[in-house]
């Protein structure tokens, strides 16, 4: 996929942190109030962190990168400073076809399509079972 840079850049929605930043960021999270907790949704893989919740509510984490859902295409989500060079409304339904859901999150490095609609709400028992999992 080649990418353009925006030319202004997006608010965060989302946050998207390296397994490598995990336990910084689980740390930071386990900073947080319940209820600060719960504004924000997690989708997590081997490799991957990604928090989803309102711009303030997303922690800040060194070297972790931010996403939003594209103006033109509500269910692709893209990083803030970036963008598709072909029509999103194009990429997000080609993508959401092969993911078999939406929305979804392109990611250019390391290329990366992962479904959102599992997202799950981020509680103390949560954060728990993400640092034992990908510690």
């Amino acid at each position: 996929m080649a990418w353009q840079t925006r030319a202004t850049a997006l608010a965060p929605a989302g946050m998207v942190a390296p397994a490598a930043l995990a336990p910084v960021l689980l740390a930071r999270l386990r900073t947080c109030s319940a209820s600060q907790l719960l504004a924000l949704s997690v989708v997590a893989t081997r490799d991957l962190m990604v928090l989803l919740g309102a711009n303030d509510a997303l922690p800040w984490v060194d070297g972790a990168r931010y996403c939003a859902p594209h103006p033109q295409a509500p269910n692709l989500w893209t990083p803030t400073h970036l963008e598709p060079a072909l029509p999103a409304d194009l990429v997000q339904t080609n993508l959401i076809e092969r993911a078999g859901s939406s929305p979804v999150l392109l990611w250019p490095a390391p290329e990366l399509l992962l479904p959102l609609a599992a997202a799950q709400a981020l509680t103390p028992s949560l954060l728990d079972w993400l640092a034992q999992e990908l510690a």
